[in-house]
């Protein structure tokens, strides 16, 4: 008998709730400016998803013909000496993963492609925004920024009367005086105001996906559909939060007028107020140095050394150790081309100073996105941001990634080609012809262009999925913490609900 009764009574819950959502819902299309507003929403959307398709499908294009072009004149360059040729050096092109339509990132701000040449460690170069006007360069249209400004706003139109007109029209006291709950109330009316929200989010989402599989943008990375997925949890986590934080509002607030120049005030903070005021103290708490200096920085210390003796001296105790090593007295009877030894020697040395100051540049930038990461304490968009980016792969650590395997690559390609000289013009150290592949004019040795093909293509494997999370766990900390938080401030804030205006 307890348990029928318990069982009607949740039945009964349920179906309290599901009435009061659609009261919700049908109130909702009823008000014309709901149309206006979603209209506005799913025309942006829809635009931004689009565009942002077509785009990317042109940029990738381009950036596949430019790389396989940047292999082809590396490849066949011509006979040359081979340091010449690492000289000649190559580019290596950042591919972007499908998920970048929505969410661009620091993609327009970041270099798209770095040079990779001997005895330098070269900056990402071309960032897209240097080509947009100065209107455009003030943001970037796409379903990352619709959806963390523009849905927030939809959703407190949507609901900051929901509990605050009910109360100013007197049909609250009549809800409460026939028995409906407090928490019944809540439930209904998220359900309801959700609902309406992603009736004019879920179809402009489907017409993304349509126009990305005609334009047969393969998915690329891992874990495709698990980021999508995730990207989901986190605008729809997003969008929670707001909606609870606007039913609290509305059910204490005086009138509805209040409750929305409340909320309004709230989405304005959170969305222009809080990035720029993130971004400016993380500079203060973590400065990075101007280009200039650090360009002049590292320079200096290439000439000076890192420490210890300078780069001289350690080249003279490497040579002693060589001779010593193949039990010659002089360098022109090493088994090895000393030069290009040398050559290689001082690169690696100038690995060290490129490590250390490129190194500490990325720990500034790290530190400075983990404070503003920090500070989404104050703002839910900040921890989304960041999300968001990491997981469309537009974020700093993918920009880091690239130019770490652009470094590597070239590492490798300057290692082999000095190694090869150094195998194949030994002769050279004491001033001998030489036979074979090879041909000898004014002491240079002259590698065919099949030398060069011993270094691969470039290319280029993009943070993994469980990378993304490791180090965005913390951002979705926050956002369920907002989540969680915003749901216990709606029920009190509902608990405490007043049928009248005092």
């Amino acid at each position: 008998m307890t348990d029928t009764t318990m069982g009607g009574g949740s039945t009964r819950r349920v179906g309290v709730i599901r009435t009061i959502a659609v009261k919700e819902l049908r109130e909702i299309f009823r008000d014309g400016r709901f149309a206006w507003a979603a209209a506005i929403v799913a025309v942006l959307l829809i635009a931004a998803l689009t565009t942002g398709a077509a785009r990317f499908a042109d940029y990738r294009a381009m950036q596949e013909a430019a790389q396989a072009q940047s292999n082809d004149q590396f490849y066949t360059q011509g006979d040359k000496n081979p340091h010449s040729g690492a000289h000649y050096g190559n580019y290596a092109f950042k591919s972007q993963g499908p998920l970048s339509l929505f969410d661009g990132g620091v993609e327009n701000y970041a270099g798209s492609f770095v040079f990779m040449e001997a005895h330098r460690q070269n900056a990402a170069l071309a960032p897209p925004a240097g080509d947009l006007s100065a209107i455009s360069r003030f943001g970037d249209l796409n379903g990352a920024m619709i959806l963390q400004i523009l849905m927030p706003l939809l959703i407190i139109f949507l609901g900051f009367a929901a509990f605050a007109g009910e109360r100013e029209k007197g049909t609250l006291r009549q809800l409460l005086s026939i028995g409906v709950s407090r928490q019944a109330l809540l439930w209904g009316k998220a359900l309801g105001i959700g609902a309406a929200v992603a009736l004019v989010l879920i179809p402009c989402i489907l017409v993304g996906a349509v126009v990305i599989a005609a334009l047969q943008i393969a998915p690329s990375g891992d874990a495709f559909g698990a980021r999508l997925g995730l990207l989901a949890l986190a605008y729809a986590g997003y969008g929670l939060i707001f909606l609870f934080l606007t039913l609290a509002v509305s059910a204490l607030a005086s009138s509805p007028r209040t409750a929305l120049i409340i909320m309004v005030g709230f989405w304005a903070f959170c969305v222009f107020l809080m990035p720029k005021a993130a971004g400016e103290v993380s500079k203060a708490l973590h400065p990075s140095p101007p280009l200039g200096v650090f360009q002049t920085s590292m320079q200096e210390t290439r000439v000076k050394g890192l420490g210890g003796p300078p780069p001289r001296a350690r080249l003279e105790i490497y040579r002693k150790q060589l001779l010593k090593k193949y039990g010659v007295e002089r360098t022109a009877d090493l088994p090895i081309y000393w030069v290009s030894t040398m050559m290689q020697k001082l690169e690696e040395m100038d690995h060290e100073v490129f490590d250390h100051f490129y190194n500490g540049l990325r720990d500034d930038y790290l530190a400075q996105r983990r404070t503003q990461d920090t500070l989404g304490a104050l703002a839910p968009v900040l921890p989304l941001s960041s999300i968001s980016m990491g997981l469309s792969g537009t974020d700093l650590n993918h920009q880091n990634a690239f130019t770490a395997a652009a470094e590597k690559h070239r590492r490798m390609m300057v290692f082999k080609v000095n190694n090869y000289l150094s195998e194949m013009a030994v002769g050279f150290n004491a001033n001998q012809a030489l036979t074979g592949n090879v041909s000898l004019e004014t002491n240079v040795l002259v590698a065919k262009e099949e030398v060069f093909k011993m270094v691969p293509p470039f290319h280029y494997d993009p943070p993994s999925l469980g990378d993304v999370m490791r180090e965005y766990g913390f951002s979705f900390g926050v956002l369920i913490a907002w989540l969680l938080g915003s749901i216990v401030v709606a029920v009190v804030a509902v608990g405490r609900l007043r049928p009248q205006t005092r």
